[in-house]
């Protein structure tokens, strides 16, 4: 199974140390070039999983939902669970077409284009006063300040939550997603899941406090319902019935963990590649029509989810290698954002590439991200902003990163900052 050169190769992509300490582009980079299609082990028991890394296969595989689905073995975690545990967590992103676009069309008219456009004079008060009050301190954690309040406090305006619920939904989703970060979940981070919270969103410990603050909510919309989105949930219906608890479970948990997480490292770590190519930020700044093409190479760039999983449904082929039906496979998007195949130099930041077909949101299939259009416009009015007010920024010290192989990020990044 596999190809020869791929038992050469020291890969470990289920160690989550390695990601903590570095963007591990060398390893991506090798199987690129020596095992496109690599079939790497998996752990404690667990059956192994097809690793793909170039730009094509990536796309190839998104596009393909018939082949490699993302409901019958989950889309976001590699290791295996039972059918009955899959079912009780499965969220929209977990199902095939057409059932996956009945889910989606509750609220997707929500996040086009011209729907989140509403959103931009809001958001841009709200970027400004942060950044106003961030940059007179000249030196501060920039997740703190900027990257972690803008995304969940725009994730709040839209779903209709109150300001004061946010910062313990940061932190519950924090919990939820990233579980392998001691930092956040403690000594649970190097555990795995506990059995009895294995029903539960995400198999977390701290999915049922999450889940009651959105089963209040639904309660308020659908006695009361509000224009937002969590009133098109609550009063939404799927197959002309409305959803269920568990079904609202796991929606809520997946708006609060994807609509926040994402965004937040977004920022967060593009603001650490203009920080390292201070030549980029200076054309950023002297030259605001490169800002849209800029956008979309920080989001090349700066991916901040590694994987998601796929499964064969029958048997295929990716470039002469056989997978088998029942094969896990999972697609690593950033590893794409990196072939040099696609992109020439792809390690070097060039802000006027235009990579507007990244992979960053999943393009190529019906999976691909609904918040897309979101996050652009909330990295866009960041940076529009933030050059208009600092000359320099640099990195204070080296940034702590997320111990995870699914979430890239950062947990703090301090910075010094030069007002323009």
């Amino acid at each position: 199974m596999g190809i020869p050169a791929a038992h050469r190769l020291a890969v470990d992509l289920l160690d989550h140390d390695l990601f903590a300490d570095h963007e591990p582009w060398e390893v991506f980079e090798a199987l690129q070039q020596q095992a496109p299609v690599y079939f790497h082990p998996g752990a404690d028991g667990d059956r192994g999983f097809w690793v793909i890394t170039k730009f094509d296969d990536v796309r190839a595989v998104l596009k393909d939902y018939g082949t490699f689905s993302s409901e019958l073995g989950g889309a976001a975690r590699i290791e295996d669970l039972p059918e009955d545990v899959l079912a009780a967590r499965r969220n929209f992103l977990e199902f095939d077409p057409p059932k996956h676009g009945r889910y989606r069309r509750l609220f997707s008219a929500d996040f086009t284009p011209s729907a989140v456009r509403r959103y931009e004079a809001w958001l841009r008060e709200l970027v400004c006063a942060r950044l106003d009050h961030a940059v007179a301190r000249r030196e501060f954690d920039l997740v703190e300040e900027l990257a972690a309040p803008i995304p969940i406090r725009v994730l709040g305006h839209i779903l209709g939550l109150p300001d004061e619920e946010l910062g313990s939904l940061v932190e519950l989703a924090d919990r939820l997603l990233v579980d392998t970060e001691p930092d956040f979940v403690g000594e649970l981070a190097y555990s795995g899941e506990q059995d009895e919270y294995r029903y539960k969103p995400f198999g977390s410990p701290w999915a049922e406090e999450l889940c009651a603050i959105g089963r209040a909510h639904y309660a308020e919309r659908r006695a009361c319902p509000r224009d937002d989105v969590l009133s098109l949930i609550a009063n939404g219906t799927v197959d002309d019935r409305p959803l269920d608890e568990r079904e609202l479970d796991n929606m809520f948990a997946l708006m609060i963990v994807a609509g926040n997480e994402t965004t937040r490292q977004s920022i967060a770590l593009s603001t650490l590649a203009l920080a390292r190519h201070p030549e980029s930020y200076r054309r950023l700044r002297e030259d605001p029509a490169l800002m849209e093409s800029a956008v979309e190479e920080l989001l090349r760039f700066c991916p901040p989810v590694w994987f998601f999983r796929r499964t064969a449904t029958a048997a295929t082929t990716i470039r002469g290698v056989e997978i088998a039906a029942g094969d896990k496979v999972t697609v690593w998007f950033a590893a794409a954002n990196r072939d040099a195949d696609h992109y020439p130099g792809p390690h070097r930041l060039d802000l006027a590439r235009n990579a507007a077909d990244h992979l960053t949101f999943g393009r190529g299939g019906p999976h691909v991200c609904l918040g897309q259009h979101l996050a652009k416009l909330e990295l866009r009015v960041y940076l529009e902003e933030l050059v208009t007010r600092v000359a320099t920024l640099s990195v204070a010290e080296a940034p702590p990163r997320l111990r995870s192989n699914f979430s890239n990020g950062l947990k703090r990044l301090p910075v010094a900052v030069t007002p323009a």
